[in-house]
């Protein structure tokens, strides 16, 4: 796949101002008999049989609801959305899987999950499994406040990033002899 490879974004959901049917999660009786979809079971039988056999055709508001839920969700994560940890979810899905990534309910954490089929709360008493990446546990980032104190090899950094010291600058690039003169 290439970066230019991107679907478009979705700037507003599929039937947003349509006629549409709330999806339930789990089918009832009254569903398939009716004919209307549910997460656990999709259309019911009832749909895929012929109308000149007792079938019914599915609704359209069946169709427009499951395609507003699926790109309602994929416009919020286009846009940078993360969801926040929740116990529901989890507990239906088995806990979230290891490499799981979720807003914090503060703006100061963005949480990691370690481990599979988590099923803690990352922001409660016991978080176990949850690693806060704004507080930079893996040591990735450089913090300004440390002037590059945090870095073992100070001066492959210094050349990388093209900052020199006081010392090198006066050696490398000024002769004070020639009080500027060799500046290009």
């Amino acid at each position: 796949m290439k970066l230019n490879d991107k679907p478009r974004q979705l700037a507003v959901p599929f039937a947003s101002t349509g006629d549409k049917n709330n999806i339930p999660d789990k089918a009832t009786q009254q569903t398939k008999e009716s004919g209307n979809a549910a997460y656990d079971s999709g259309f019911p039988p009832v749909t895929m049989t012929p109308i000149s056999a007792g079938g019914i055709p599915p609704h359209g508001k069946d169709f427009n609801g499951l395609m507003h839920d699926i790109t309602a969700a994929i416009r919020y994560v286009q846009a940078g959305g993360l969801y926040t940890y929740n116990a529901d979810f989890a507990g239906a899905i088995g806990g979230y899987a290891k490499d799981a990534i979720l807003a914090g309910v503060s703006t100061t954490a963005v949480w990691l999950n370690t481990i599979d089929d988590n099923l803690t709360d990352p922001e409660g008493a016991d978080s176990a499994g949850w690693v806060n990446l704004l507080a930079d546990p893996l040591k990735l980032f450089l913090w300004q406040k440390n002037n590059l104190s945090d870095l073992q090899n100070k001066g492959t950094a210094r050349d990388n990033l093209q900052v020199y010291s006081q010392e090198q600058t006066d050696l490398k690039y000024l002769a004070k002899d020639q009080n500027g003169s060799d500046i290009p």
